[in-house]
């Protein structure tokens, strides 16, 4: 049974492939916890593992926490995915492919796998990433920007008005529109990152080339999507989709 574990830059996820399926997908924070709680967790999984795949984004750091985690609970040595060239007529555009964010280049792959045509894969957490994949296969590049916390904490700490207003309430909001200071801040947010989604599409059909499907994933994108134009397909797991496909086709 394979492991599939993806590191973010503030979270762990993992889940088992089985029978080219994800099961019990689970999250735990890797930031803010107790030393050590993200390994007790991994360590005490049933059944042992008999192939770990990662997608890591956390840093050296983690890599060799798992990789002596992996070794000593398991008897096994992790396979790190990096982001490659081409995967079954998708291309990467990155001017470095290896070095495009892995998160990023798998939820690509899950994607295309379901489109076989134009898409776009937004990615709502920390930071929020725009990729763009033509209809041929070719990823045209994106756009990575703060995500909406991030947005949030850099208006409050640059206006002090603001923050001491927008922190004292909690964000109150009619439809789109925030009614006080917190709903403001939380609805201009959600609502430039909704209309870079719709923006990034339009880019990609100009000159009449077809509609590219729009697929959403992260924590936070059910907060987005309502307030894009576009008809989405919000994905939680969509990452971790593209790593089962990969680890799927190395093992092949």
């Amino acid at each position: 049974m394979t492991l599939l574990v993806e590191a973010g830059h503030g979270g762990l996820k993992w889940a088992f492939l089985e029978g080219g399926r994800l099961t019990r997908i689970e999250c735990v924070a890797l930031h803010g916890v107790e030393p050590g709680t993200w390994q007790a967790r991994l360590a005490a999984l049933t059944p042992r593992p008999r192939r770990v795949v990662v997608a890591n984004l956390a840093g050296a750091a983690f890599e060799a926490h798992l990789r002596i985690l992996a070794q000593d609970s398991w008897r096994l040595v992790p396979e790190f995915v990096r982001a490659t060239a081409e995967h079954q007529g998708l291309r990467n555009g990155s001017a470095d492919p290896a070095a495009l964010a892995i998160d990023r280049w798998a939820a690509m792959v899950a994607a295309w796998q379901t489109a076989r045509g134009a898409l776009l894969v937004a990615s709502a957490a920390a930071a929020f990433s725009v990729d763009l994949v033509d209809g041929d296969g070719l990823h045209r590049g994106g756009w990575t920007l703060p995500g909406e916390r991030l947005m949030r904490e850099a208006l409050h700490a640059q206006t002090s008005g603001v923050a001491a207003a927008a922190l004292l309430d909690e964000a109150v909001v009619e439809g789109p529109f925030g009614t006080n200071t917190a709903g403001g801040v939380q609805q201009g947010a959600r609502l430039a990152l909704g209309a870079l989604v719709d923006r990034a599409a339009t880019l990609l059909e100009a000159g009449g080339r077809p509609a590219p499907r729009v697929f959403v994933t992260g924590a936070a994108a059910e907060d987005i999507v309502p307030l894009a134009k576009r008809g989405t397909s919000v994905v939680p797991h969509l990452a971790l989709e593209g790593l089962a496909l990969l680890a799927t086709a190395e093992a092949a």
